[in-house]
Parts: C-alpha cells; sequence; structure tokens
C-alpha cells in the first residue's frame, strides 16, 4: 500500500515533533522572570491556540512574532545559527500547537524557549549564513511605505516581528536580558524609522540588527562610565 506526499509529510512532522517533545521534557525549565519580551510573546497560550482556531487573520501577529523571535535567537546565539536543523517554521507551529494544549495558561513566550531548549544540535544546526524568517528580508523601503500608511493594520507584520526579534535575543543573550535598556518599544521604531530612511535599500533585518548593535555599544559606554 502506498502512501501519498501528504500523508508521509504529516508523519514527518509528528515524528520531528515527538522529538522535540521528548527532549523538551528532559530539559530544566528556564526561569526568565526578568527577561524583557514584547507583543504576542506576552500572551497566553491558550491565546495563541484561540488565534490558530479562528484563523489567518487572528493568528498571524504569532506567526510574526514566532519569525522574529527565532530569527534573533539565531543571529544571537554563540554556538548555533539554525536553531530549527532540519525543520522550518511550520514544524515549529506544529510543535507549539501540542506544547500549548498541554499547557494553556503558560506564556507563548515560554514555550517558544521550550522550544529553543529542547531543539537538537546537527549539521544543519551550522549554516554557513544566519537563518532568519519572516519580514526579515524586505527591505527598509517596503517598512517605510507601510509606516507611511499611518495605521496599525499596514505595519504590524513589522511590528510585531521587531518584538519576537527583540524578544528572541534577550531570551538567548549571554550579556543582556533586555537590549534596549532604558529605552521604549517606540523608541526603537523611530530609530528604524531614520535608519531605513537613510538606507533604504537595506533589509529590514539587517536595520534591527544595526538597532541591536547601537544598543550594544551605548550599554558597554555607560558600564565604562560608571
Amino acid at each position: 500500500m502506498r502512501t501519498s506526499p501528504s500523508a508521509r509529510q504529516r508523519v514527518r512532522c509528528a515524528a520531528i515533533i515527538s522529538i522535540f517533545l521528548i527532549a523538551a521534557a528532559g530539559t530544566p525549565v528556564a526561569h526568565a522572570v526578568d527577561v524583557t519580551t514584547y507583543g504576542a510573546g506576552l500572551k497566553s497560550c491558550r491565546a495563541y491556540l484561540d488565534a490558530r482556531e479562528k484563523g489567518y487573520g487572528d493568528e498571524v501577529a504569532f506567526i510574526d512574532w514566532l519569525a522574529g523571535y527565532f530569527s534573533g535567537v539565531n543571529k544571537t546565539s554563540n554556538h548555533r545559527n539554525n536553531m530549527l536543523g532540519l525543520s522550518d517554521l511550520k514544524v515549529a507551529i506544529y510543535w507549539l500547537d501540542e506544547y500549548c494544549r498541554a499547557r494553556p495558561l503558560a506564556h507563548f513566550a515560554g514555550a517558544a524557549s521550550m522550544l529553543v531548549l529542547g531543539a537538537k544540535p546537527g549539521p544543519a544546526a551550522h549554516s554557513l549564513e544566519v537563518t532568519t524568517y519572516g519580514s526579515a528580508d524586505k527591505a527598509c523601503t517596503v517598512y517605510l511605505g507601510a509606516r507611511e500608511q499611518r495605521e496599525v493594520d499596514y505595519w504590524t507584520e513589522f511590528s510585531d516581528w521587531l518584538g519576537g526579534y527583540l524578544s528572541g535575543v534577550n531570551a538567548i543573550s549571554m550579556r543582556t536580558n533586555n537590549i534596549l535598556g532604558n529605552s521604549q518599544l517606540t523608541e526603537a521604531v523611530y530609530w528604524l524609522d531614520s535608519y531605513c530612511s537613510a538606507h533604504p535599500g537595506t533589509p529590514f533585518g539587517a536595520a534591527v540588527e544595526a538597532l541591536v548593535a547601537a544598543n550594544e555599544a551605548l550599554v558597554a559606554a555607560n558600564r565604562r562610565d560608571k
């Protein structure tokens, strides 16, 4: 009896999810109460599952946040630049579905961090380039065009991705748990507006990396002055 491609894909996804779950079960829970988190990461697993039930319009904020989160984790990690290895974001979402059904009161950021902790290292975990997802490759000019609409719906893709990216940096960094320091997320957005206006062809992900680098330099300077 032959198995259809779609059935084989479902079996493969289920197998990878099982590996993630087994690994996460044996990993100590990270007590990251002081890690600064933004956006959808602050919502509960139940809210995530409700959004998944309602469909694309409601779940997109979580997916954009997750794309930013894993992009930030991959960029910041000192050991691996592709936490999901041979898996992809779709498999990660299936894993989160299972994890959140079992723990509906958990924070979505906590669920994402458990996925990172349980991810198995392998050849694909060390890519030649840092693996990014979602809005990272869109040009700054696209971001600015969305901002100019002056309606939240037009640029939430970028704001959700940014919140996820900064949350991922804070979660994985060995140097800080709040890369923005005393600054607010709105100030980071204004910084990106200015940067992208000066570098319209730069990918949005690279602009956010420049934001992180600028804040790291500021934090280092403040430490020297003390």
